[in-house]
């Protein structure tokens, strides 16, 4: 149609621009650019001209304050546009390889000035050129029309040709439009090869990640103000949850049932719209310990407890490496070294970076290797206390980028595939990357613990995979905060420098992360049996706050802090954080 106006106009108005007219079917807008402005009752002129596919009215108002008074200033979300540049006009290429700066600048002023008359959307002045990459973004007032890339290309003599679609839209929310939502979609399809795959209990599991990897991909990338880490998929209500900072309309959805790569489809509109709920996952750190009742197990795990024997320490170690070894890997949001199994009370224990999704059995039980069956419903779930600023260091890396520049492959394509390979690092904590690229830095945190040297060449070999050259620059070490570094969760707090003997009379505080010891049941109990004994430790002022899950005590004598903490982890007292505090001098009365 477009092509069909513009041949008419050119052939009925001497002071018609060819090519410029611009017509928005979705918008139901016509525009044009004419060579002289004594072209009088235009309107009527067009309509009476025998070209009988559109008919014009002219518009009081600007575009803009037509869309404000048709919808409101509310709905007006300005998007900023980001397009490759595929040619350029030999001219402004010569000065280009003259004087980069100097061609880049007359370029970008000359493209501003055509779409200020030529672009009814456009926002004046926001164009920016990036001739490294070579991309041209922009902003625009509203939603662009699907075509609008093809009808700025046929602007009379542009001296670039630009992408037909842009490559990538960002929404630019004002304060007043930002409303923190968390929504929920519902499934309407699954590809056919993963819905089968979900239909098999043996590949249940990888292809759960499959949709979720590839959904992750397009909301972290292509949505903007997606919530980092805030996806969950519920494959036996078949929804789809995630966190905005916004509430998404119809092209949210649109987006994701258009993409290529993500192997769902959802609903039109959410099912669901409510305030953010309380955070469900914290990747790569503790947050929840899950206990799972066995239901069967392999005979190479279970025999040394059938022997009637005493179960030795290095047995109970080895088929602890066993279980971890088949577990991690394969069961998404598993805490690595942290599965611990009894099956003389038939029960499997271990931490999750998240709340237990409602198929975790379902997802345990999938894993063909494990050996162990599960039943349906859990033991129990418990919280897990976990200090970040205790137990992470973080590292500090220069980069030079080698890979050819793209327009399509940007600075957050760039950091989300950063991020992806920086997961296979022993204790990265993801999403914790921040890159600077006109720097050329990069910082992550990552658990403390490792062996550095090896981290720094993993890191070093998986960013050179995306073509970044890497060089370590610093490593800044968690504060101690007396809270100590373990080397995993789920363990005890590693000895702090303080001196093991404390002569003074003191208060001691006992805060735990863990209480395993399902046999006895009771915290206070354990707690009691960890302090009994210690001649030092007054049992009379043992106090304990079970909410809080902490105890304190008082001393009268030299305080054995080591000895205390050997004592805590036979009770099965887990991520104990010890204070202690001297206790006011009683004085002697004068004679």
């Amino acid at each position: 149609m477009q092509k069909s106006v513009d041949s008419t106009l050119q052939q009925k108005f001497a002071f018609y621009v060819p090519g410029s007219v611009r017509i928005d079917l979705k918008q139901k807008t016509l525009s044009l650019r004419l060579t002289s402005t004594e072209a009088t009752d235009l309107v009527r002129k067009i309509n009476e001209s025998g070209f009988q596919m559109v008919t014009i009215a002219p518009l009081e108002q600007t575009l803009r304050e037509t869309l404000v008074s048709e919808s409101g200033e509310a709905s007006l979300v300005k998007q900023e546009l980001h397009c490759g540049i595929y040619k350029i006009s030999p001219e402004y290429q010569t000065q280009l390889d003259q004087n980069y700066q100097i061609g880049s600048e007359a370029l970008r002023l000359l493209l501003n000035e055509r779409f200020k008359n030529s672009v009814p959307e456009y926002v004046p002045d926001s164009l920016r050129l990036n001739m490294n990459y070579r991309r041209v973004i922009f902003q625009v007032i509203t939603y662009p029309s699907f075509n609008l890339c093809t009808q700025i290309n046929s602007l009379y003599e542009l001296p670039v040709t630009i992408g037909g679609a842009p490559y990538r839209t960002i929404e630019l929310r004002t304060e007043q439009q930002l409303k923190p939502t968390q929504v929920t979609y519902q499934i309407t399809s699954i590809d056919e090869f993963e819905n089968n795959r979900i239909n098999d209990i043996h590949t249940y599991t990888t292809a759960r990640g499959s949709l979720i990897s590839n959904l992750i991909n397009y909301l972290e990338t292509k949505v903007t103000g997606y919530i980092t880490g805030s996806l969950d998929i519920n494959l036996q209500n078949k929804t789809v949850t995630f966190q905005l900072d916004h509430v998404p309309d119809h092209r949210l959805s649109e987006g994701c049932n258009e993409e290529l790569f993500v192997n769902l489809k959802i609903s039109d509109t959410p099912i669901l719209i409510e305030p953010p709920g309380p955070v469900f996952r914290t990747p790569n750190r503790p947050m929840k310990r899950v206990t799972l009742k066995i239901e069967n197990a392999d005979e190479l795990l279970t025999s040394p407890f059938y022997r009637n024997k005493a179960l030795d320490s290095f047995t109970l170690q080895s088929i602890h490496s066993e279980l971890n070894f088949r577990l991690r890997g394969s069961l998404p949001g598993y805490f690595e070294k942290t599965v611990r199994a009894n099956f003389k009370t038939m029960e499997l224990a271990f931490l999750l970076d998240r709340v237990p999704p409602v198929d975790l059995t379902k997802m345990v039980n999938g894993i063909r290797s494990l050996g162990v069956i599960v039943a349906d419903e859990l033991v129990s779930v418990e919280d897990v206390e976990y200090d970040p600023e205790s137990f992470e260091k973080t590292m500090y890396f220069s980069f030079t980028d080698t890979g050819q520049h793209r327009p399509e492959f940007d600075e957050i394509d760039q950091t989300h595939s950063a991020n992806t390979n920086l997961c296979g690092v022993e204790g990265y904590i993801p999403h914790t990357i921040h890159m600077d690229h006109e720097q050329g830095t990069l910082n992550f945190k990552i658990r403390v613990g490792g062996d550095e040297t090896k981290e720094i060449e993993y890191v070093t070999n998986a960013l050179a995979a995306i073509k970044l050259e890497c060089k370590h620059l610093s490593t800044t070490l968690p504060e101690s905060s007396g809270k100590g570094n373990p080397l995993q969760s789920g363990m005890t707090a590693k000895r702090s420098t303080e001196p093991a003997l404390v002569k003074e009379k003191v208060k001691v505080t006992v805060k735990y992360g863990l209480y395993g010891d399902k046999a006895k049941g009771k915290p206070q109990v354990s707690a009691r049996d960890a302090l009994n004994g210690f001649s030092w430790i007054d049992l009379k002022t043992l106090q304990f706050d079970a909410e809080k899950k902490e105890f304190s005590f008082k001393t009268t004598g030299p305080y054995n802090r080591g000895a205390l903490e050997r004592s805590l982890k036979r009770q099965k007292f887990y991520q104990c954080v010890i204070s202690h505090e001297a206790l006011p001098k009683i004085e002697e009365p004068k004679e």
